[in-house]
């Protein structure tokens, strides 16, 4: 009884909006991984709590001019990661509990950063600097 009376609870603050996300297709990393990414960050920082409910495919799909096929991979990534619940013919809703400890850091990212670490350094920056750096950058965006 429970289960069925939470499954027709509306989510709390999304119904399916938009997630924000621009993606770049000449960064080298793929699509799906950008998406899945950002929803994760979403979860992460508390913008989706327990319970609301994302974008569908169909619709991210339209949003972004993507394959639904690209989208449905990041989904399925997702649900399989523990961050996201999918209830046929409902929707995508973020987890009652999401284990955020499991939100690593995607290995193309950190290869990324470690390239950026090398040149800096190859630059002649030491630690500080390369800090500064990404503190400018980041208010920069």
């Amino acid at each position: 009884m429970i289960e069925q009376m939470r499954d027709s609870e509306e989510p709390r603050r999304h119904t399916g909006r938009s997630i924000g996300l621009k993606l770049d297709h000449g960064s080298g990393l793929p699509v799906w991984i950008q998406i899945k990414n950002r929803v994760v960050y979403l979860i992460g920082s508390g913008e989706y709590a327990p319970g609301d409910r994302l974008p569908t495919v169909r619709k991210l799909a339209i949003d972004l001019d993507i394959s639904y096929n690209t989208v449905n991979r990041a989904y399925m990534d997702l649900e399989r990661d523990g961050f996201v619940t999918t209830r046929k013919g409902r929707g995508t809703f973020v987890a009652d509990s999401p284990d955020m400890s499991g939100a690593r850091i995607d290995p193309s990212l950190s290869i990324l950063v470690d390239e950026m670490i090398k040149a800096a350094s190859n630059a002649g920056m030491d630690e500080a600097g390369i800090i500064e750096l990404v503190r400018r950058r980041i208010k920069g965006v």
